[in-house]
């Protein structure tokens, strides 16, 4: 994947204290076909831990949109989705939380997709944070009510 490939993960340090392996565990998540694939590549604890997020979010979360686009397996797409929920609702310095926020903007199509076929509760609250259109956001929520409401049956 392209994107993942642009940036020097060395530069960055996670939650967890380390540098570097960011990308690497992002690699293996992206081109799982299956949890087993993914083995114990995650992006808890590195890129947030316990609702504080690390300045590698930002970049994480370019990741995470640009994958999106990709043919990911079912697993892994909900391995993101959760992780950029993470990154959008977590605690950080307001330069990393606007950046990704703009990351996700520049892709928020792929999350109204997500919302409409996957994931719509996540999706939909990953919307609430960072749509800047709140009428479409609420057009969208509103059309969405009974995927929703099968979902909390």
């Amino acid at each position: 994947m392209i994107e993942l490939s642009r940036i020097d993960w060395g530069a960055y340090e996670c939650r967890c204290g380390e540098g570097g392996h960011v990308g690497e565990d992002m690699r293996r998540i992206i081109s799982a076909r299956s949890l087993a694939e993914m083995g114990v590549a995650t992006l808890e604890g590195h890129v947030e831990d316990q609702a504080m997020v690390a300045p590698v979010a930002a970049p994480a979360a370019g990741v995470i949109m640009a994958a999106f686009q990709e043919d990911l397996a079912p697993v892994v797409v909900e391995e993101l989705l959760l992780a950029l929920w993470r990154l959008v609702l977590g605690e950080a310095d307001e330069s990393v939380t606007a950046e990704i926020h703009e990351q996700v903007r520049d892709g928020i199509w792929l999350i109204y997709r997500e919302a409409t076929r996957g994931d719509t509760e996540t999706a939909l609250e990953i919307l609430e944070y960072v749509e800047r259109d709140r009428a479409r956001y609420e057009h969208v929520r509103q059309a969405l009510a009974g995927r929703l409401a099968k979902r909390t049956r």
